[in-house]
């Protein structure tokens, strides 16, 4: 029943946050890279989650995840990371919480800038804003943009806003990521595993990598993401030897967001092909438990 080559990727983002296509046209993706093993990893919502369910193919196993905005705090300095969960209890109350807390702070930043905009320009598309989604994570500026295009606004409005964001581009700001610490315990509350998102991504030498590796040990991280789309092969190295060290469960994720302005990432498979992985050791682990949901879509 399964195909000849059953990669995994374990972390994938879909339009309900900011990737491009939907968790049905994800799985279709995945399924024609030979990639039989997969995780939907939102920012901060999991609302994709039930239909990535529904349109899983048999021959597929899929888990259920999320990519938490977080940050640590070593040596006095302040670092955002991006933390993974898998095989949680989506109906856990403290998983809830930070959920419906990032989605509070989404909200807000949406509406802020929203209000910004209003006083440069009188005449706002409110119709085709209306329907922008709000509540999701996403580059909201481009979301604008688009609202601009769609209403047919002259080419030097909307090239006055392309340059307005480019000078002032959007973002959630310092006090959108929640600490690290709620989000590990959150995932964890939920009976969930939990891995670091690309460790070589937060522009770190080796000894900051490993310190805060330690520091989340100590907090009870389950695991990191040591195959990486970013990630060179001497990277992955490294990290695996970490995860040795560690004792922490390896994970292997594309990063995939979109094909359009895209680097040539593919689900499975990764940049170049620097992927192509069949098993994990955090993959084995959700085996061993049987914490996965097999596809049953033809």
């Amino acid at each position: 029943m399964q195909k000849k080559d059953n990669y995994i990727d374990l972390h994938i983002h879909t339009l309900n946050s900011d990737g491009q296509f939907s968790p049905q046209k994800i799985v279709d993706l995945a399924y024609d890279n030979d990639t039989n093993f997969i995780s939907v990893t939102d920012h901060d919502s999991i609302n994709g989650i039930n239909q990535f369910k529904e349109n899983l193919k048999i021959g597929m196993l899929g888990v259920n995840g999320v990519e938490f905005s977080s940050y640590i705090v070593v040596d006095n300095k302040k670092i955002k990371l991006h933390i993974l969960g898998y095989c949680f209890d989506e109906n856990n109350e403290k998983l809830q919480y930070l959920l419906n807390e990032m989605r509070a702070k989404r909200i807000k930043s949406h509406l802020k800038l929203l209000n910004n905009v209003k006083e440069e320009l009188l005449s706002l598309p409110e119709k085709s804003l209306s329907m922008i989604d709000i509540e999701k994570y996403c580059w909201f500026d481009r979301e604008f943009i688009k609202c601009l295009e769609n209403e047919n606004y002259s080419p030097d409005i909307i090239e006055y806003y392309r340059k307005f964001f480019k000078q002032n581009r959007f973002s959630y700001g310092a006090d959108y990521d929640l600490d690290v610490k709620r989000v590990i315990d959150g995932i964890k509350s939920a009976n969930g595993f939990v891995v670091l998102a690309h460790p070589m991504a937060y522009k770190l030498n080796r000894e900051e990598v490993e310190k805060i590796i330690i520091n989340l040990v100590n907090l009870g991280i389950d695991g990191i993401e040591t195959y990486q789309s970013d990630c060179s092969f001497d990277d992955s190295l490294y990290l695996s030897e970490l995860a040795h060290k560690y004792n922490l469960l390896e994970s292997v994720g594309s990063d995939f967001h979109r094909v359009i302005n895209s680097d040539g990432r593919i689900i499975g498979k990764g940049i170049n092909e620097n992927l192509c992985i069949k098993e994990t050791t955090l993959t084995d682990k959700i085996l061993e438990n049987k914490k996965y949901f097999i596809g049953r879509k033809k």
